[in-house]
C-alpha cells in the first residue's frame, strides 16, 4: 500500500519538522493509517501524534481507549484523549446521535491540533466510505456539492486513505500483523449507513463489480467540476461578511445563484447543515424580489432591504407573557423598572413609557410585540395595526419581534418605541406607572 502519490497530489504532507495529528478510534482503518504515518515520519521529516475521542456510548468504549493508549505507548506516539456527552449534546441541539458525535469529535481534533501546533489532522476515511457517502447523499436528493462526497482535503483536515479500498487496508493489517478493536455498533442495522454497507452495497456489487471504485471515481470528477463552479461563484461574493448586493446576485447566471447563497451561508456561525434546497431557493427568490425576510434553521434569517441581502443570526424569541411588579423586572434580555407615579411626577423620558394602571400586580404584563393588534396613538385619526406603525417608524421585522408590548387587564396599552394608547394615557388625577427599559449586554 503506497499512499505517497495520493498524499503528494493533494499536498497532504506537512512541512518538514511539522506534525500530523491522527484520529484513532482503535478500529482497523485508523490503526492502519496510524501505523502507515508512523513508518513514514522519518522519511517525510514530520512527527506523528494521535487523538482518541471517547464517545462514552458503549460499554466497550473504555476498552477501545485502553487499546489505543497501549498501541501508542508501544510505538512511542504522543496520545491525547478526550470525552464528551454525545446523547446530551444531541438532545440539547436537536441533532441525531451520529451527527452530535461527529461534531464533538471534530471539535476535539481541532482543539488538540491547535494546542500542539499540528499542521495536519488525518482521518481514516477510505474508498468504501466515499462510495457509501455519495450514495447516501444521492438518496437524500443532493446537488453537485453532495455528489463530490468526502473531500480529500478541507483546511488542515486530510484523508490519506480516501483512494484506498477496504481490501488493501485489510491486506496491510495482515502483512504487519496489526491488532485492532471492533465497534459492535457497526453491526447494528438501526443506522442507515450500516444497512447500506451490509445489505445494499453487496447487492450492487453483484450487479456491477468494482462499483465502489467507480463511484469514488465519479465523485472525484464531480468534485473537480464543483471546485471550478465554486471558484466562479466566489467572484460574486465580498471578501468577508454575510451581506451581498442583490444586483450582484441578479447578474450571476441562474445556475450559480444557489451556490453563491450556499457560500454565503457557510459564513454564518451556524453553518448550512440544516439548510435545505428550499431554504436556498427562498433566499434567491427574496434577493430577486428585493425586499422581505426569510427565517432559517439555527435561529438565522435572510433579510433583504435597500438593495442588500444580509444573512444574520436572530436574537432568541422573547419569553412568554409575564406579570410586572413594582421594582426591577427581568424579562429575556430586557430589564424593566416599574415605578408608581403621581401625575406631576411623570416627565417625558426617552427610555421610559407611561401607562394608566391603578393596580399593578397581575394587571400589568409584558409580552412580545403582537403585530396584528392595534393602537390608537395620541393625535392619530384612529387605531392602526402595530405592525404598520412599527414599519412606518422604520423598525425592521427582525427587530419588531424583539419589541416589548404592555397589557393592562389583558388589553394592549403600550408598545416600546411607539407609545401609549389614548385609552391608557395617564390622567391629571389618579396614579400612573412609569416603566424604564434597557437591554442587558
Amino acid at each position: 500500500m503506497d499512499l505517497l502519490p495520493w498524499m503528494e497530489q493533494w499536498n497532504m504532507l506537512p512541512p518538514r519538522g511539522g506534525t500530523v495529528l491522527c484520529a484513532v478510534s482503535g478500529g482497523r482503518d485508523s490503526v492502519c493509517l496510524l501505523h502507515y504515518l508512523w513508518t513514514l515520519q522519518e522519511k517525510g521529516g514530520f512527527s506523528v501524534a494521535a487523538a482518541h475521542y471517547n464517545h462514552q456510548m458503549r460499554p466497550t468504549a473504555q476498552r477501545d481507549q485502553a487499546f489505543v493508549a497501549e498501541l501508542c505507548r508501544r510505538w512511542e506516539i504522543p496520545l491525547y484523549v478526550g470525552a464528551g456527552d454525545v446523547y446530551g449534546t444531541a438532545q440539547q441541539r436537536g441533532l441525531g446521535v451520529e451527527e452530535a458525535g461527529r461534531i464533538l469529535r471534530y471539535a476535539y481534533l481541532e482543539e488538540v491540533a491547535d494546542a500542539i501546533g499540528a499542521e495536519r489532522i488525518a482521518t481514516a476515511h477510505h474508498q468504501d466510505d466515499q462510495a457509501e457517502t455519495v450514495l447516501l447523499h444521492l438518496l437524500r436528493g443532493t446537488g453537485p456539492e453532495g455528489l463530490r462526497g468526502i473531500p480529500p482535503v478541507r483546511g488542515r483536515l486530510i484523508r490519506p486513505l480516501l483512494d484506498t479500498p477496504r481490501e488493501e487496508i485489510e491486506a496491510y493489517l495482515a502483512a504487519y500483523d496489526l491488532p485492532h478493536v471492533e465497534d459492535e455498533t457497526n453491526e447494528s442495522l438501526a443506522f442507515s449507513r450500516n444497512r447500506l454497507r451490509k445489505q445494499v452495497m453487496p447487492e450492487l456489487e453483484k450487479i456491477h463489480p468494482g462499483m465502489r471504485r467507480n463511484i469514488a471515481r465519479a465523485a472525484a470528477l464531480v468534485g473537480r467540476e464543483d471546485r471550478f463552479l465554486r471558484s466562479m461563484a466566489e467572484t460574486y461574493l465580498p471578501p468577508t461578511g454575510t451581506e451581498l448586493a442583490c444586483a450582484d446576485l441578479r447578474r450571476a447566471p441562474d445556475v450559480l445563484r444557489p451556490r453563491i447563497v450556499r457560500l454565503l451561508l457557510d459564513r454564518l456561525t451556524v453553518g448550512k447543515k440544516d439548510m435545505t434546497a428550499a431554504h436556498v431557493d427562498a433566499i434567491v427568490a427574496l434577493a430577486l424580489a428585493g425586499a422581505g425576510m426569510v427565517t432559517l434553521p439555527g435561529g438565522a434569517a435572510a433579510v433583504c432591504r435597500q438593495g442588500r441581502l444580509r444573512l444574520m443570526l436572530l436574537e432568541p424569541d422573547l419569553p412568554a407573557e409575564m406579570p410586572l411588579s413594582v421594582g426591577e423586572n427581568r424579562w429575556g434580555p430586557w430589564v424593566i423598572r416599574v415605578e408608581k407615579k403621581n401625575p406631576g411626577e411623570m416627565l417625558q423620558k426617552k427610555d421610559a413609557i407611561f401607562v394608566k394602571c391603578d393596580m399593578i400586580n397581575q394587571s400589568l404584563t409584558v409580552q412580545a410585540c403582537p403585530d396584528r393588534l392595534r393602537l390608537t396613538l395620541p393625535g392619530s385619526r384612529g387605531s392602526r395595526s402595530v405592525k404598520r406603525l412599527l414599519t412606518e417608524r422604520g423598525v425592521p421585522p427582525e427587530e419588531r419581534r424583539q419589541t416589548p408590548a404592555f397589557r393592562v387587564d389583558r388589553r394592549l396599552a403600550a408598545v416600546w418605541g411607539l407609545g401609549t394608547d389614548v385609552e391608557f394615557m395617564p390622567e391629571d388625577s389618579g396614579c400612573g406607572v412609569e416603566m424604564t427599559l434597557y437591554k442587558q449586554k
